[in-house]
């Protein structure tokens, strides 16, 4: 800035200042519109991280609390896909009325096209357990609640839910995997939420064994190292090749002829109808 000879700034002068004051305030004006915007975008998506977090605690918490099935209903677990899971858990909060002693409720998780994570649960008040709502929708019609668990879901190819079986009766552990990010344009890359769960409460099928002797009578067959993982009581029951032979853990076949060859299997069953087959072994009488 220059003066003139009675000391005055020149208009000039003023303007160049102005100008550079404008500049110096943009930029910090910019530079807190940046720091605002990043503060914010950090903000949504530490609470969508939290909810995603929280919403996986949940679902472990209902699993860890599945309903203990029965012989009308063999399984807790009802679907089981890499984005949608179905099962009976007890609600400790109720309803606390009818007939529903247990408190027995049916919860579902899904991931909808929009990368929200939906819950959804069905209750009753009767002894019987319902059938589960029809429907492949996410959300689907005919629950008694949904709301969203969390938002900003981006598995992809990645499957929210896993297990260590295909078989719905087998399933004893479940895997739940969450990305989460809130702008998939941008920098950092998704975080990445998971839990496991080991099915504490799961009825798990039986396993079949067996031993066979030669007497004089015939073949004795013996079914005693059979056992139940939670110790029910077993039904035993005894085939040649395709055919039924008889029941009971112990079974003496009669009738054969001499040096006849016979495939021998043991099928047991537990009170929920879960059946575990043992390996055919060869005799001869």
């Amino acid at each position: 800035m220059t003066r003139g000879e009675r000391g005055e700034v020149s208009l000039t002068s003023v303007l160049v200042a102005c100008t550079l004051l404008v500049v110096v305030l943009g930029a910090t004006l910019t530079l807190f519109e940046g720091f605002i915007a990043s503060a914010g975008d950090q903000t949504r998506r530490t609470d969508t991280q939290d909810a995603a977090r929280s919403a996986a605690d949940r679902i472990a918490r209902d699993l860890r609390n599945l309903a203990s099935p029965t012989p009308e209903q063999p399984q807790a677990v009802d679907f089981a896909s890499a984005g949608d899971l179905i099962f009976k858990t007890v609600d400790p909060a109720g309803p606390n009325s009818g007939t529903n002693a247990t408190n027995t409720k049916r919860v579902r998780y899904c991931l909808d096209s929009g990368g929200r994570l939906q819950e959804q649960t069905q209750t009753w008040t009767t002894a019987t357990v319902p059938p589960a709502p029809s429907g492949t929708a996410c959300p689907g019609a005919g629950w008694d609640r949904t709301v969203i668990a969390a938002e900003n879901i981006v598995n992809g190819a990645v499957p929210v839910f896993s297990y260590d079986s295909s078989v719905l009766t087998d399933i004893s552990a479940v895997h739940v995997d969450l990305l989460v990010d809130t702008d998939t344009v941008r920098q950092p890359p998704p975080t990445r939420l998971s839990t496991g769960v080991f099915l504490r409460n799961q009825n798990r099928r039986p396993t079949a064994s067996f031993t066979w002797a030669r007497t004089s009578g015939g073949l004795v067959l013996n079914g005693s190292a059979s056992a139940d993982p939670e110790g029910d009581p077993l039904r035993y029951v005894w085939f040649d090749g395709a055919t039924e032979v008889g029941r009971g853990i112990t079974f003496t076949y009669t009738g054969l002829a001499a040096g006849s060859v016979h495939q021998l299997r043991l099928e047991v069953s537990d009170p929920a109808g879960l059946i575990g087959v043992s390996a055919t072994q060869e005799a001869t009488a």
